[in-house]
């Protein structure tokens, strides 16, 4: 607007033109076509998938699951949980908002036995074991795919916390997280079997985690391509399908809202409003972000987060 007055639709005019950067991320004809694809990968493997995982041979039942889930909900303790995050590049390289957010959460966990580990390529090696093909397959082309397999690798062997580095969370997450790890392990979700993994939670070892690991595993190992890009999703909605103590276990897990976890990036281009953002804040234990954004709005919240201030006060 003209005469140095600011234009109330900014941040309104800002969000849309994000979203519609996003439009074409969801393909549903895809997503079906690589949900059939894994299902007839997967179903032939796995007597071996479910041995490698601790199982029997042969298929259990949604109430194994659920055994399975107290026995391993109640290893969960918030000074095991430590923290992951992963960013494959120099981290003062990397866009505002992801250097915002990694700095917010270390400055949350400072103090704390739990603090965050910032991983990369080479600092994830050390942790747990990558093999080679998937290395190949995913590290340089596919940065996203790897680093869902650096994720479930990562909390399979060690347990813990990991939150993607576009994450924000209002106060120290292994005290809100244990809670609601009394199945062994969490997951955002957007409806019982649609689930985010930005932000993931486990004790070590649990079938929920390691199924999903073993079978990322198999896929890459076998050559397989990517036919959706949320395959790690799609992975896990047929192991729900085909495993009855992974189907019990997940059910078994208390809810974190996925859309309540996204209130944060719906606004972010809205002024900031210290009122507004102590709501968010008390939606969900973590937000998550985008880094994908063409101009700061003025006032907004976005711009107070990139600039390092607190978004509460």
């Amino acid at each position: 607007m003209s005469d140095g007055i600011r234009n109330p639709f900014e941040g309104i005019e800002a969000q849309l033109r994000r979203a519609d950067r996003f439009r074409d991320s969801v393909d549903p004809v895809a997503a079906v076509a690589a949900y059939r694809t894994f299902t007839d990968f997967v179903r032939p493997r796995l007597p071996e998938l479910r041995a490698a995982a601790g199982l029997p041979a042969d298929s259990g039942t949604r109430d194994d699951g659920r055994t399975i889930a107290a026995r391993d909900g109640a290893r969960a303790d918030p000074a095991d949980l430590r923290l992951y995050t992963f960013w494959n590049a120099p981290l003062d390289s990397a866009p505002p908002l992801v250097q915002a957010c990694v700095g917010e959460l270390q400055r949350l966990h400072a103090d704390l036995p739990t603090t965050l580990t910032v991983l990369d390529g080479a600092s994830a090696r050390e942790l747990v074991e990558i093999p080679d093909a998937v290395a190949r397959a995913l590290e340089q082309g596919h940065p996203a795919h790897f680093s869902d397999f650096v994720r479930v690798s990562v909390l399979d062997e060690l347990g813990g916390i990991w939150v993607d580095a576009t994450c924000w969370a209002p106060a120290p997450l292994p005290a809100a997280v244990a809670p609601l790890l009394t199945a062994g392990a969490l997951y955002p979700r957007w409806t019982r079997r649609q689930i985010g993994n930005w932000f993931i939670a486990a004790v070590a070892g649990t079938p929920l985690i390691r199924l999903q690991r073993l079978t990322l595993q198999a896929w890459w190992e076998s050559g397989g391509g990517i036919p959706d890009y949320f395959l790690y999703h799609r992975i896990f909605e047929v192991l729900y399908d085909l495993v009855p103590e992974f189907h019990g276990q997940w059910l078994a897990a208390p809810t974190l809202s996925a859309g309540a976890s996204h209130l944060l990036q719906l606004g972010m281009m809205q002024p900031w409003d210290p009122e507004a953002m102590r709501f968010v804040a008390g939606a969900s234990i973590v937000q998550k972000l985008s880094y994908k954004y063409d101009t700061v709005p003025a006032g907004s919240v976005l711009e107070r987060l990139v600039s390092g201030r607190l978004l509460t006060a």
